[in-house]
């Protein structure tokens, strides 16, 4: 009977979630693209924004580098290739994030300052969010100390703030933020007041599904316990279609399981609040654990094709942006059975821990009536059958009441089940 009953429970929630419509494209992805002003030939530059658009992203993040606009020398500066970036969001119908990176001098926060807000001002309203450098925590990108960044924080918020006031400054995305004493070290710096210098914190998470969440969660609180309460971005996140380097042990079967855990992490990050995810959309250039982080991969031909390989995380991916108001509301469904079936298992265990305790009950009882007989007092047996028979009422009563929560938390599992098959795609 039981298996009956949630073979029915399975039928009728499965049709009911089929007949759901699907959400609008409201997911917080976008798309994490490798795409550079300065020296990403043309045509790739067109077949990344093509393929960002094609991935349904909301922005697309851009490097954006100062010395290809300005010169060393007092030259004027080449708006050539920011113009054709704002012309392709635009084709495309994208926005922009766009990363101020390789300025002439790290040390000079002042001259970084005016080109950043010449830059802000050239692009007007095609482009109003800007990420000041790329990783400044990590050595690759840039060898400075937390005390330089900040100041060139604070001269990029107050250039572009007084060029564009409605502007938004994006703190320069963090390689570990579950390191933060770096940063702590940038809001400490004398007379930067760098805590008040950005609008949006950003961060970039890879690492397992569990982990992408808990160090979102985590920074989150680190940075509001700071005073910083506005969004929190994730403008990279990604994993390995290479079996041989994917870190999650639950997600290690290749370019299918690159697929299933960005459905998990992607939903995951919503669920905790992210207001937007940058997915790595293409493994161009990348290395190492990272040469297969991308959806996709697109190749340099000798006609300038670019054709692109995409791969399954692709579709995922899409998938999540075009259902996202669905996921999200089966993830929650599945939340709340998961919640029941914890309350239900845990009632059921009371429910037989009383039955057990009945039991002995019982058997006090049962010796009640025993003595009583041997006795042969007649009341006394009377009371005793009457004890007796109270007992196992009250033990059939629990032990039909603790089954009843079993049922009820198996249900609920079945349920919980039925909505995660439903999530990744199953």
């Amino acid at each position: 009977m039981r298996v009956v009953r949630v073979n029915l429970l399975l039928a009728v929630a499965g049709a009911a979630l089929a007949m759901a419509a699907p959400a609008h494209a409201s997911a917080p992805i976008s798309a994490h693209a490798m795409v550079h002003t300065c020296c990403t030939p043309k045509g790739e530059q067109e077949r990344i924004f093509s393929e960002a658009a094609a991935l349904g992203a909301g922005y697309i993040r851009v490097d954006v580098e100062l010395n290809g606009i300005f010169s060393a020398s007092d030259a004027e500066p080449d708006w050539d290739p920011l113009d054709r970036v704002i012309a392709l969001a635009k084709e495309h119908h994208l926005r922009v994030l766009a990363i101020l990176i390789v300025p002439h001098d790290y040390t000079n926060a002042e001259q970084f300052g005016q080109q950043s807000g010449a830059v802000a001002a050239h692009a007007g309203d095609a482009i109003d969010h800007w990420e000041v450098l790329n990783e400044p925590d990590g050595d690759w990108a840039w060898g400075g100390t937390p005390e330089q960044y900040a100041r060139m924080l604070s001269a990029a918020h107050d250039a572009i703030k007084a060029k564009a006031p409605g502007d938004q400054i994006v703190l320069g995305g963090l390689q570990k933020p579950h390191k933060p004493e770096w940063l702590q070290r940038v809001f400490d710096t004398p007379g930067a007041d760098a805590i008040h210098k950005f609008d949006i914190a950003n961060i970039h998470l890879r690492g397992t599904v569990d982990a992408v969440v808990s160090r979102y969660d985590e920074f989150r609180s680190w940075i509001a316990a700071r005073g910083f309460t506005g969004p929190l971005w994730v403008t990279e996140h990604g994993y390995a279609a290479d079996p041989a380097v994917q870190s999650d042990p639950a997600y290690k079967g290749g370019e299918a399981s690159q697929a299933a855990y960005l459905t998990q992490s992607l939903l995951g990050l919503g669920e905790a609040g992210a207001p937007e995810v940058f997915v790595t959309l293409q493994d161009g250039g990348l290395e190492g654990e990272y040469a297969t982080e991308g959806l996709e991969h697109i190749d340099e031909t000798p006609g300038g094709d670019y054709p692109v390989t995409r791969r399954a995380a692709f579709g995922a991916v899409r998938r999540v942006v075009d259902q996202w108001d669905q996921l999200v509301a089966w993830r929650t469904e599945q939340r709340d059975q998961e919640q029941e079936l914890r309350v239900d298992q845990g009632k059921a265990a009371i429910s037989a821990d009383e039955a057990r305790a009945m039991r002995e009950k019982v058997r006090a009882a049962i010796a009640s009536v025993h003595a009583a007989q041997l006795g042969g007092v007649e009341s006394r047996v009377y009371r005793a059958r009457a004890l007796l028979a109270g007992a196992r009422t009250a033990l059939l009563w629990r032990g039909a009441v603790s089954r009843w929560y079993s049922q009820r938390a198996d249900d609920h599992a079945a349920a919980a089940l039925l909505l995660k098959v439903k999530i990744a795609g199953g």
